[in-house]
């Protein structure tokens, strides 16, 4: 038994996670708008039919874009915080068949189970998950300023990880961005930079962790390149290249199957 992992893409202009196993599949946030979700998910080749609920981690437009029209156009239930609903709700963006939940609250979706847990993140209320199927664990955190000690004791021991590396620090310093922006960056609810997320690798990687997906990469403020460099030289340091390093992108990444 093995959960596909299809990042249908990640970063400043949307973000969207799909996994699947068999004849099911959970969407984790919806970012993009319904017509590029779509785009996206024909590329991969994958059958619409598969998915059974749309979850999402917060409000963000990078991450809710298209959550009310893809969810009611495939008739699927979309899963939020009631902050998160409260915001679609606010702006006439909400599904007709929302599921509110809890930070902390556990629920099942087909025959993937999800774990939420409280990140810190400037959103009314932003979530992490972890998704089980058949023995396998998927820890994700894709929007947080540090990892908190209950996200390290939720993220440990995940057969695979996908976690935020959002930029570089010296980028961001040196950027032309507004210095409120970049303080906000920065900040302990803004986005983890290249250095914490390859820093929280000790913390959260353990044997049973065979994949490490880095993804919401800033596209001004970071490259591709030092995302790479950062996280294999931790790898390395940890002794613990046997580990496949995915870097996400705002394009597709083809499908990885993470076995137990």
């Amino acid at each position: 038994m093995d959960i596909g992992v299809s990042i249908l893409g990640s970063g400043s202009n949307g973000n969207s996670i799909l996994l699947h196993s068999g004849k099911d599949a959970v969407m984790i946030d919806a970012g993009f708008s319904r017509a590029e979700i779509l785009r996206r998910i024909m590329i991969l080749k994958m059958d619409l039919s598969m998915i059974k609920g749309l979850v999402l981690s917060h409000e963000h437009t990078d991450h809710c874009k298209g959550a009310r029209v893809f969810a009611d156009n495939l008739g699927i239930p979309v899963y939020a915080t009631k902050s998160t609903f409260y915001h679609l709700e606010r702006k006439s963006n909400l599904p007709k068949n929302c599921i509110i939940f809890e930070a902390g609250a556990e629920f099942s979706i087909a025959d993937f189970s999800i774990r939420t847990f409280s990140v810190p993140h400037d959103a009314e209320e932003t979530v992490g998950f972890i998704v089980s199927r058949g023995g396998i664990k998927i820890a994700i955190a894709t929007d947080l300023g540090y990892l908190t000690a209950l996200c390290e004791q939720r993220m440990k021991g995940a057969n695979a990880i996908i976690l935020e590396s959002n930029h570089d620090v010296e980028m961001q310093l040196k950027s032309n961005r507004k210095p409120m922006l970049i303080r906000r960056v920065l900040g302990r609810n803004g986005h983890l930079s290249n250095d914490s997320a390859a820093e929280a690798f000790p913390k959260i990687i353990t044997e049973e962790t065979k994949h490490v997906f880095l993804v919401h990469l800033s596209r001004e403020c970071n490259n591709y390149e030092i995302v790479e460099k950062t996280a294999r030289q931790k790898l390395a340091d940890m002794r613990r290249e046997d580990i496949l390093l995915k870097i996400a992108t705002q394009e597709p990444l083809s499908t990885i199957y993470i076995e137990k």
